[in-house]
């Protein structure tokens, strides 16, 4: 049976942020998540992916009435199965439409492509495949490996800009609402999202919600190669599985974000190695950290599957690609809230061009992809160019109305009404701070 109170990271972000004349890029803040209500709670999770069981064997009708036939995807209720949906910008020559129109600025538009390599993206399927795990990627009609699976949502999604992140809001908050856009198909599919730059002047190549579905991977410049993506990809997905730069996360806790990375640490997440070894640690290391040496086990022994917004609600069970099956209602009253427990950002690691470990200056942003700049610049400063990684401190519980059902759309209005009606003492949540 899945433990109780499983299913409890809010899908709504629910107070207000106090930042004051700050960088939200860089500074810590303090959010309250509104908790999420959940009636699959006790249904039984026989390979621990979130996923019950029964969801598995006989498909599921959400919230919102999406039908999602499992067993007719491929899932298995005895092999874990991870889903997850890759969507990226288009280029900035076709974001113009230079190819209807002649204009002054498409003569210099940037016509990368963001779209991963489908052998990338076959590598990655394989390697999970190779330690027991089923990943099934939604990449639109450019890729999908899920059969009878006709109804694609990634892709090609989104317009060219030079940076992918509102400067004017929190980072963390906009990997949330990349979750929130899937509504209620965030109960299956955990979102990735490729593109240029995460900000201005910045050569990192992604971030994620450590512990959540959420993460980007960036291509600065579009001078990465298809191998560098595709690793940065495996990283990055590695945050949302719980892990860090030194493995899983509830063990090198005592490690900060900055500190220097491990040569016994033979993993993707090291950033020593993110563009030199396509795959998670297969063997536990030793850790020196603060309160001496760690046993740190291998990364596949280690990842967290379990995430907490996967299989949360479900308004019938009974969904099938092929054939019309009796739908089974689910009982309205199993509900159960719990307080989350601290989310990290991941911080970002700098882009490199071809060598491991040096970044891709902003003065070359404009060269042709592929061309390997003569020689790289020093890291940028850690102070200016990284989200530090830090646990925020909890805030006391607000007040709201619970939701009726699922629903993972932030509603910022409603739960600071709740607080002032005083209705109900909800879940409160944690904190985002950045990684790649």
């Amino acid at each position: 049976m899945r433990a109780a109170f499983r299913n409890t990271i809010a899908a709504a972000v629910a107070a207000a942020i106090a930042i004051s004349g700050a960088d939200v890029a860089h500074a810590a803040q303090e959010i309250e998540l509104a908790p999420v209500l959940t009636n699959t709670a006790t249904l039984a999770d026989t390979d621990g992916d979130g996923l019950p069981d029964i969801w598995e064997e006989q498909g599921v009708v959400l919230a919102d009435g999406t039908e999602i036939p499992l067993p007719d995807w491929g899932a298995d209720p005895e092999r874990p199965d991870l889903f997850m949906q890759l969507n990226w910008m288009s280029s900035e020559y076709d974001t113009l439409k230079c190819d209807t129109r002649a204009a002054r600025e498409c003569a210099s538009a940037n016509r990368t492509s963001y779209a991963p390599s489908k052998q990338g993206l076959d590598d990655l399927v394989d390697l999970f495949a190779d330690h027991g795990i089923s990943l099934h990627i939604d990449a639109g009609e450019h890729y999908t490996n899920i059969p009878n699976y006709s109804d694609v949502h990634g892709g090609e999604t989104l317009e060219y800009r030079d940076f992918y992140f509102d400067p004017s809001e929190f980072e963390a908050f906009q990997l949330i609402d990349t979750i929130n856009e899937l509504g209620d198909r965030a109960n299956i599919f955990r979102p990735g999202v490729l593109g240029d730059r995460m900000r201005a002047g910045s050569n990192a190549t992604g971030l994620s919600l450590v512990g959540d579905s959420s993460f980007y991977v960036a291509n600065p410049g579009g001078r990465a190669n298809d191998e560098q993506v595709r690793n940065t990809i495996l990283h990055e997905f590695g945050h949302t599985l719980g892990l860090r730069h030194w493995g899983a996360q509830q063990y090198v806790t005592d490690i900060a974000e900055g500190s220097p990375m491990q040569a016994g640490y033979q993993s993707v997440m090291n950033y020593d190695r993110q563009f030199d070894y396509f795959n998670y640690s297969e063997k536990p290391y030793f850790a020196d950290t603060p309160a001496g040496k760690v046993l740190v086990p291998a990364d596949w022994d280690s990842l967290v599957l379990d995430n907490p917004r996967i299989g949360a609600y479900a308004e019938s069970i009974g969904a099938r690609a092929k054939a019309e099956v009796e739908e089974i209602e689910q009982p309205e009253e199993i509900v159960e809230i719990e307080q989350p427990e601290a989310v990290e950002v991941a911080e970002e690691h700098p882009m490199v061009a071809l060598v491991p470990a040096e970044e891709i200056p902003a003065a070359d942003a404009e060269a042709q992809p592929g061309e390997v700049p003569a020689k790289q610049p020093k890291a940028e400063p850690k102070a200016e160019a990284k989200v530090q990684e830090a646990k925020v401190e909890e805030v006391k519980p607000a007040k709201a109305d619970a939701p009726k059902h699922a629903n993972n759309q932030i509603n910022i209005a409603a739960i600071i009404g709740g607080v002032v009606a005083a209705l109900a003492v909800l879940g409160i949540g944690a904190a985002f701070l950045a990684m790649r």
